[in-house]
């Protein structure tokens, strides 16, 4: 890794051959190891920043970076978190004459057409359809180590993690071996 220092081997290569003994590399290796522990943590940080700079709402993507931040709580290793997506809420929209077939549920309105004495219809209120087969996804994670971690805990950290990543005005639901929460 670029920030990764191997401080023994530096010690190694800058004590001068005839100053050294074993004791005196030991002695100065002993000394600097708190910056090798700094460095170490460092390391580790740079890594998990690059990873989460590079991360994007993508499903492929997303899915990997979740199986990654979570996989030490899965009460099986092997098993993974897959994002599913739902069917689309709300009708689609067409503000021109549209020959589109098969169309159920088109909301349509010619030039001709007007609006005079209807009030707009509200095709959707916040907080409607919050059934998880109204979300624009669902999280489904396997079961968890509950001696490592609580669900309530883990529901929160996932949350956080989808709500961080997720696209503006999308809903979604985390399913537990298809138990939803």
């Amino acid at each position: 890794m670029r920030y990764s220092i191997n401080f023994d081997k530096t010690i190694n290569q800058l004590v001068p051959h005839y100053i050294g003994g074993r004791k005196l590399i030991l002695f100065l290796q002993s000394i600097l190891s708190p910056l090798q522990t700094i460095n170490d943590t460092f390391a580790l940080w740079a890594k998990e920043t690059r990873i989460e700079a590079a991360m994007t709402s993508q499903i492929i993507k997303f899915e990997w970076f979740l199986n990654y931040k979570f996989s030490r709580y899965f009460a099986n290793p092997s098993d993974r978190i897959a994002i599913k997506t739902t069917s689309r809420l709300g009708a689609e929209l067409h503000w021109e004459n549209t020959q589109a077939v098969g169309v159920e549920h088109q909301v349509t309105r010619f030039e001709g057409e007007s609006a005079s004495g209807e009030e707009n219809m509200i095709l959707y209120y916040p907080g409607e359809n919050e059934a998880a087969d109204n979300k624009s996804f669902i999280v489904s994670s396997p079961e968890i180590n509950t001696a490592k971690i609580s669900k309530a805990d883990y529901l929160a950290m996932v949350s956080y993690q989808v709500d961080k990543y997720k696209l503006s005005g999308k809903t979604y639901s985390i399913v537990f071996n298809n138990e939803t929460l």
